[in-house]
């Protein structure tokens, strides 16, 4: 018998395995889905929550790592650690997507799009909470996608501190120590991070081995302090102090050997503090916040100021609330633009808390370009604590960014606007999903008649981008097994009706954790990547149809510490993730970036 590309996929997958967050879980998990905490299962929108212990327990290193493997997200990289990442989810480009740190925003300011996703690293991460779908009406600009938020960890009661540390192929190496404290009056944690490897060539020929050419290598060192005063039972003083230095080698598109001026610094501090005030059933925060990105010679900041909280005004119906201004600022060009932002949303539990109905809207003004007014709707109904269904429907924005705004011969840049609404069925371990969205105004690079003629344009028709996710999480007993089986299917397709590129059209994934040995699991997490153009419209190479595995073993010496190997891409699979420079036929590639081929780690994690 003879079986579909897709159907092996998914027989292979099911012969093999490592697990991540179980969404099925609702009750557990505390998102900020709102601008306030509440439990998962008062969130209407398609939400996944990746732990610290499945970071630790799977050994994620970076944003990509992590995320990967929940349906209707994925990566592309150009090459090893460091080098330029772009995330798609449900189909859209990085700049759809807002992610934050702590709840302060990560874009990039004079950058094309989005924040630089290779280099947040995962070594002082509580918790990633993912929810997709349009969310500008509670986030405000780049939230088309989704949203993603990094929370960092929290200080528990008494003294604590951990270390890792970590080798690998590459000469790669990393040391990553913290130390937490909390008591009646306060709490801190302090992390330093660092992470050096001499990497692999970003760019090879096609069909090469990267060993054979120079590595690119990559550095980072990171520092976080959380510190929290408490003033009396209601009030509390919390400071944020965040910083990461790098160093990333990357190669030119038409030469594996390029060292010359291909190097770039990167610099990122952020601070925040902010004044948090909580009773039964009301509580407020009042936050400043700055965050600078340096990179190619631009000193951008992100400055915040503004006020958000929550009130709870009867017996399971809750109000919360957000009022914020952002100044986006390139100090080496004195270019700047303001937003300020007012939104509130309303949460209604209904029938027991089976029936939640959460309504948003949300109002931005800019002084650049027209304002926004978005909105959000979404309803969820349980009909046992194992079987639910919800809709959401949304209005979102993203706003061009200030390099963007400002580039060269570009006039009137507007924001792209999109529509969208999925439908999420949930039964027992099972969770399927179905959504359309609809985006017009897209942000597009013209070249023009070269430099400095070239700019930045709003082109006209729309894009639309529809499909379907599945997921099944469960633990089976008999075999001591964790299952996580993934499936995500997306069609993203211009005014034209072309298809965009470098979107993966099929993705599948199958993560199993094994745990029957005394002190001992085994994971081996499986994904298989369909088809996936580099170009437009399903031309140049297809550089999809490929599947990868990864291997980890952890073994618990003792409560406190363990000791781990992991091997990422265990049958040194040949894949590439994006063509560098294409020979005479357009469809044969010329160069193509790297993915490091197989590659062993070892390390130990202890705490205290």
């Amino acid at each position: 018998m003879k079986y579909s590309t897709l159907t092996s996929a998914i027989l292979v997958a099911l012969a093999t395995a490592n697990a991540h967050a179980e969404t099925t879980q609702l009750n557990n998990v505390i998102v900020t889905a709102n601008h306030t905490a509440m439990s998962q299962h008062s969130v209407t929108a398609n939400t996944t929550v990746i732990t610290a212990e499945d970071i630790a327990e799977n050994h994620y290193r970076t944003l990509q790592d992590a995320l990967e493997s929940i349906p209707g997200i994925h990566f592309v990289r150009n090459g090893g650690l460091g080098t330029s990442t772009s995330i798609f989810i449900r189909g859209q480009k990085t700049g759809s997507t807002l992610v934050l740190v702590n709840g302060v925003e990560m874009t990039n300011p004079m950058g094309t799009g989005g924040a630089i996703l290779s280099t947040l690293l995962l070594s002082n991460v509580e918790r990633i909470e993912v929810l997709k779908g349009p969310q500008s009406g509670i986030w405000g600009s780049r939230a088309s996608a989704g949203v993603i938020n990094i929370i960092t960890k929290q200080a528990l009661k008494g003294t604590q501190g951990s270390v890792n540390l970590e080798t690998g192929d590459n000469n790669y190496n990393k040391l990553a120590v913290s130390l937490s404290s909390a008591e009646e009056n306060g709490d801190f944690v302090v992390n330093f991070s660092q992470l050096t490897t001499d990497g692999f060539s970003a760019v090879k020929p096609y069909k090469s081995y990267e060993q054979d050419y120079e590595d690119d290598a990559f550095n980072q060192t990171d520092f976080s302090l959380n510190m929290g005063i408490n003033i009396n039972p209601a009030h509390r003083l919390e400071v944020l102090l965040k910083t990461a230095n790098s160093t990333i080698n990357y190669d030119f598109t038409n030469n594996p050997d390029q060292v010359a001026f291909a190097s770039t610094e990167y610099q990122n501090t952020l601070k925040r503090l902010q004044y948090v005030y909580a009773r039964e059933q009301f509580n407020s925060t009042v936050f400043v916040s700055q965050n600078n990105i340096q990179q190619y010679g631009n000193d951008a900041f992100i400055n915040s100021v503004g006020v958000k909280g929550g009130y709870q005004y009867a017996t399971d119906q809750s109000l919360s609330f957000v009022l914020n201004n952002n100044q986006y600022l390139n100090l080496n060009g004195g270019d700047s633009y303001y937003n300020t932002g007012v939104g509130i949303t309303n949460t209604n539990h209904f029938n027991h808390k089976k029936l939640i109905i959460t309504q948003a809207l949300r109002s931005d003004t800019f002084n650049q370009f027209k304002d926004k007014t978005t909105g959000k709707l979404g309803i969820k109904n349980f009909f046992s604590d194992d079987i639910f269904i919800s809709a959401n429907l949304g209005t979102a924005y993203n706003a061009p960014t200030l390099f963007q705004l400002t580039y060269n011969a570009t006039t009137d840049l507007q924001p792209e606007e999109t529509t969208g609404f999925d439908i999420n069925l949930g039964l027992y371990d099972i969770e399927i999903s179905y959504y359309q969205t609809r985006a017009k105004n897209f942000i597009n690079y013209n070249s023009g008649s070269g430099f400095p003629n070239d700019f930045y344009e709003n082109l006209n028709g729309t894009t639309d981008f529809e499909g379907v996710e599945f997921a099944y999480n469960h633990y089976i007993d008999a075999a001591n097994t964790k299952i996580n089986l993934t499936y995500a299917q997306v069609s993203a397709k211009d005014s034209n009706n072309e298809f965009l590129a470098r979107r993966a059209e099929q993705t599948v994934g199958l993560n199993l954790l094994y745990d029957g040995f005394n002190n001992l699991t085994i994971g081996l997490n499986n994904r298989y990547i369909g088809n996936m153009f580099d170009k437009a419209n399903r031309s140049g190479a297809n550089i999809g149809d490929y599947y990868v595995t990864d291997l980890s073993i952890n073994y618990s010496v003792n409560k406190n510490l363990t000791v781990y190997t992991n091997i990422l891409n265990l049958f040194d699979a040949d894949y590439t993730q994006a063509v560098a420079t294409y020979q005479a036929d357009n469809v044969t590639p010329q160069n193509v970036y790297s993915n490091g081929g197989s590659q062993l780690f070892v390390g130990l994690q202890g705490k205290f």
